[in-house]
């Protein structure tokens, strides 16, 4: 599938029904989920002695994450596709007291360097919950990587975290094949069904949304998202290319070092020396 169709199916799934994919990233879950991370990587920003500073936050949606580091004292630019999203993430800052410390705008992350070349210096560039990097093609992956390690000072760190592994995709296709899943938020219910195809590596999803109605369920709409999905070698690989050079990888954003197959990558690299 060439860069046109997956921009087009980016473009259908978090503008055209963005607001479908509002009930499962703002849900009471997974607001909860991006403040751990935020914690988690706070804590590893400050064991690399960046205890404060400006971060960019890259997919940042409605600023689940953007907003829980900037009230643990960080400067956060944050920027999505989404221009819905980005007005909400202004809101959400506005409402916390958070406007001094937050900077959201609406950004097509393959140019990023126009977007956000006049915050730059950057300490930290973040990539997380499988935000941006896998949404075209592995070039314009490197080229994303690139600029946002032209946008980092000598001492920046690139963080991909809660991301989706491809090695627990490919169990999880061989062993089970299509995979369904069902998710209660409050009054939703979500529907996903993932396909994952082992030559290309990519993932189709497809999301059903209903609303709670009673006992009953009503029907409101449907949305499809195709990726491509990294193993944790082929990260490494892609930053490399792009000027970064891995740290380290841990089980969680929290600081326990190693790999499981099982669970989201995160991945901690700096700028490489030359």
């Amino acid at each position: 599938m060439g860069n046109s169709s997956r921009n087009d199916i980016v473009h259908s799934y978090f503008i055209e029904k963005g607001e479908y994919f509002r009930i499962i990233m703002d849900s009471h879950e997974m607001v909860n989920r991006g403040k751990k991370l935020a914690r988690g990587i706070a804590k590893q920003l400050m064991m690399l002695g960046i205890d404060k500073g400006r971060i960019l936050d890259i997919g940042c949606g409605t600023g689940r994450v953007a907003l829980s580091l900037a009230e643990l004292g960080y400067s956060v630019v944050g920027v999505d596709i989404s221009p819905n999203y980005i007005e909400i993430a202004k809101s959400k800052a506005h409402s916390h007291g958070l406007e001094s410390r937050t900077v959201f705008i609406v950004c097509d992350a393959r140019e990023l360097d126009q977007c956000v070349s006049k915050y730059s210096p950057f300490n930290a560039v973040l990539f997380i919950w499988s935000s941006v990097i896998g949404y075209y093609d592995e070039d314009t992956d490197i080229k994303i990587l690139t600029h946002a390690r032209n946008i980092v000072d000598e001492n920046g760190v690139l963080i991909i975290a809660d991301s989706i592994n491809r090695d627990y995709m490919l169990v999880l296709h061989n062993i089970v094949g299509e995979v369904t899943w069902f998710y209660d938020y409050h009054f939703y219910v979500v529907v996903e069904k993932s396909i994952f195809n082992p030559v290309t590596s990519e993932i189709m999803i497809k999301h059903s949304f209903y609303r709670k109605d009673g006992k009953n369920l009503m029907f409101l709409d449907e949305a499809y998202f195709k990726m491509r999905v990294y193993s944790l070698n082929e990260l490494v690989y892609i930053a490399k290319k792009a000027g970064w050079c891995l740290l380290r990888v841990l089980r969680d954003t929290a600081g326990e070092i190693g790999y499981s197959f099982i669970k989201p990558l995160n991945i901690i690299f700096n700028v490489c020396k030359k």
